[in-house]
């Protein structure tokens, strides 16, 4: 990945230079930090750009400083995407540099930004954790580690939501087992962020009506198994026989499999029932 990301800057540096025959003197870095300490960030982001792909004595050191300034331009324009392409170049190719954190934590908080509602897909906030996490366990005497732990925080109540969206889906659908799962979930996973009381009465009610889930599997089941059973008392040929037989016993098993998984989650309705206040 590393390789890939340097590749990719150096070709875009050969690039950039190959469209535009036009070269800066270092002077356009300067004003480039200029512009960016004066908040002037339309300004900065052109400079820096310029300072990056086409100033002439730019030292490795220079184009670090100017790179991390470009992401922090993007960040502050909200152009988090942006911010996002920067910083994480930035962090490969600079893994040393000495503001790695705030990389790191501002990176977080741009995939974070993006994200989208609980109600869907959550690829950028287990993005955001990540990078959140990596600050908290390899830089934990950084500014960032505090900041980064009150990160995963929202971003847990978010997953807390989004569970609890999919169990309730579940349940408003009949699929009362599968409703079950999620709640035991949320509850295990994220009590401090959940109504606990309201959601275990959800849970209860959903492992008690588990059954109805798959009353029509299990009809079906029985069925099969009934017609397959005439179908063996009939059967002369003995290899024909045991094909038949084998397929009874396969959708025995899923028979009781069903079952079973409906009388436990009756049995588990009936213990929570008895820790409720």
């Amino acid at each position: 990945m590393k390789k890939i990301v340097i590749a990719g800057f150096v070709l875009s540096i050969l690039a950039f230079g190959c469209s535009q025959k036009e070269f800066f003197s270092k002077d356009v870095y300067y004003k480039g930090i200029k512009a960016y300490k004066q908040n002037k960030l339309d300004d900065a982001q052109e400079l820096l750009k310029k300072a990056i792909y086409k100033a002439k004595g730019m030292t490795t050191e220079d184009i670090m400083n100017a790179k991390f300034l470009l992401a922090n331009v993007y960040f502050k324009k909200e152009m988090y995407v942006d911010a996002i392409v920067e910083f994480e170049e930035y962090i490969t190719l600079y893994p040393t540099a000495p503001n790695i954190p705030e990389a790191l934590y501002k990176l977080a908080l741009s995939y974070y930004k993006i994200s989208p509602d609980y109600q869907r897909d959550l690829t950028y906030l287990k993005k955001a954790e990540e990078k959140a996490l990596d600050i908290i366990v390899n830089y934990p005497d950084s500014q960032y580690a505090v900041k980064s732990e009150k990160l995963i925080e929202k971003i847990k109540g978010i997953y807390a939501k989004h569970y609890l969206e999919v169990a309730n889906l579940y349940y408003n659908l009949g699929k009362y087992y599968s409703a079950a799962f999620y709640y035991d979930y949320v509850l295990k996973k994220y009590p401090k962020y959940i109504n606990n009381k309201e959601t275990k009465i959800k849970l209860i009610e959903s492992l008690k009506n588990s059954g109805e889930q798959y009353k029509d599997q299990i009809e079906e089941y029985k069925r099969q198994i009934k017609e397959l059973e005439d179908k063996i008392r009939q059967e002369k040929d003995l290899e024909k026989k045991n094909v038949l037989l084998n397929r009874k016993r396969l959708i025995e098993d899923l028979l009781f499999t069903l079952e079973s998984r409906i009388k436990e989650s009756k049995l588990k309705a009936e213990k929570l029932s008895k820790t409720l206040n």
